[in-house]
């Protein structure tokens, strides 16, 4: 064992280490250290990407904006997914123009090969490159104030509740409410009531007119036991 020092920028250099192919049917590959599985997954697949994206097809576009639209939908609001819709169809639409203007071995060879060795060795953060990106989109596309899942408006914004308010009334409201109370106690009125006195014994609560007088004008009414005052808007 060599007893110099290499730096390790990533764990996952150590506990996650690369399966690769040395030898095929007992032959060795003329590439020094293998190929990796993850190349040939990352060849393969960016193959397939480049055939699709090249075809012209509209459904590539649409299942892109779909796939990105449901994606910014989940991580953010509704305008992060429009955001990444919109993001993803003119990507989509770009690189295929680009991929259709360029001869087959670049685009079916140099291209696939590029793009797998650059996500094979590329490490931005430590981290490889697939979850990196997806960090850094859902860093862009997630609101910064979120609150019991949802997100929230930056700090200073203003924005209307297309919704409607209901308030119960209670007993500190300025109008009279219908009610009914039964004695003994003492009912307060914030504003001045009259009070009528029934044949039976009740009492009956009504809002003063503009012709009544001081004198009839009460804040207070005080019940006996079992006696009834019904309150009458």
């Amino acid at each position: 064992m060599s007893e110099g020092h290499a730096g390790v920028r990533s764990y996952q250099r150590i506990f996650s280490p690369d399966r690769r192919i040395h030898q095929v049917e007992g032959r060795p590959l003329p590439v020094p250290g293998g190929v990796p599985l993850r190349w040939l997954g990352w060849m393969a697949g960016s193959l397939v990407a480049v055939l699709a994206l090249g075809s012209g097809s509209l459904i590539v576009p649409a299942v892109a904006a779909a796939a990105a639209g449901a994606g910014g939908l989940a991580i953010g609001d509704r305008t992060a997914g429009l955001l990444a819709a919109a993001a993803a169809t003119a990507g989509t639409i770009a690189c295929g123009t680009v991929l259709g203007a360029l001869d087959w071995p670049l685009r079916l060879v140099v291209v696939p090969m590029a793009v797998a060795t650059a996500a094979t060795q590329a490490t931005p953060d430590g981290r490889r490159p697939e979850r990196f990106a997806l960090s850094w989109v859902a860093l862009r596309l997630a609101p910064a104030r979120r609150s019991l899942g949802r997100g929230l408006p930056a700090a200073g914004t203003r924005r209307g509740l297309d919704s409607r308010l209901w308030i119960a009334p209670d007993a500190g409201g300025p109008a009279l409410r219908h009610a009914r109370i039964t004695g003994p106690g003492a009912v307060h009125f914030a504003s001045p009531v009259t009070v009528r006195r029934r044949l039976r014994g009740g009492l009956v609560v009504r809002e003063p007119g503009r012709l009544t007088r001081r004198a009839r004008l009460h804040h207070r009414v005080a019940l006996r036991p079992g006696q009834t005052l019904e309150v009458r808007p």
